[in-house]
């Protein structure tokens, strides 16, 4: 019941709370043989919740939602009243609380080489990890609008976004003392090697701009592995869908 609490206040905060912005910086328009191009460059803010499908229940880097925050630097190309091409620079925030209780695996001594176990019965205090993973990267974008004279109601997007991740680390609740029985009450930073630097993720979005701001949803898929256990070498992807207003 907790965890479907959370879920709703999560999705209600994607659906009403959040929004993306779009400020103009600059415009350019092109005109050669009739074919009018505008080129124009923009910043953004988007936030929205996450929920997880395809995940591997019995393992510990598993995740039912989290949330994400973009910022992007983006400039657009509008090449025909049906179509515009997006490129830029975008930074990507991700938080998703892991849905088993979890245990350090691996050296104490030496945290970048960490993963994370699974845990049937914990035997000390509950152990809940959360993973913090933000990514620096490039999107592409090719945006359709099926009804030109009223783009602003429908548009389809296929995207693509290669980014390394500048931060990556797990934070674990109720870290037991090696050899004292004694746990940390608070949050602990456990940095690992088991997330992976890169992603290259493939989404699809439909959206609509009816208000001045951008909502909709968005399907995607990281084809590169998003976790790979330090110790046994088998890897995890994610994908998922993104609510946004």
């Amino acid at each position: 019941m907790k965890r479907t609490i959370i879920i709703l206040i999560l999705l209600g905060t994607a659906l009403c709370g959040h929004a993306q912005t779009d400020t103009l910086v600059n415009t350019v328009t092109s005109d050669s043989n009739n074919h009018r191009v505008d080129i124009y460059i923009d910043l953004g803010l988007s936030a929205g919740a996450t929920l997880f499908f395809g995940g591997d229940n019995p393992s510990p880097y598993y995740s039912k939602y989290g949330f994400s925050l973009q910022l992007p630097l983006m400039t657009h190309w509008k090449l025909s009243p049906h179509w515009k091409f997006s490129t830029g620079l975008r930074y990507d925030f991700n938080w998703n609380p892991l849905y088993y209780n979890v245990e350090p695996s691996g050296s104490w001594e030496n945290s970048e080489s960490q993963g994370l176990q699974f845990l049937q019965t914990p035997t000390t205090a509950t152990q809940k990890a959360y993973a913090y993973i933000s990514y620096l990267g490039i999107p592409v974008e090719f945006k359709w609008y099926p009804y030109a004279q009223y783009k602003n109601r429908l548009a389809l997007a296929l995207d693509f976004y290669a980014g390394y991740a500048v931060t990556r680390y797990f934070h674990i609740d109720n870290i037991p003392t090696p050899g004292s029985g004694v746990n940390h009450p608070g949050l602990t930073v456990l940095r690992s090697s088991a997330i992976q630097p890169w992603k290259l993720e493939v989404g699809l979005t439909l959206s609509t701009d009816v208000i001045g701001l951008t909502h909709g949803l968005r399907l995607f898929t990281n084809l590169l592995p998003t976790y790979k256990d330090p110790a046994t070498g088998e890897k995890f992807y994610t994908s998922g869908v993104t609510l946004f207003l």
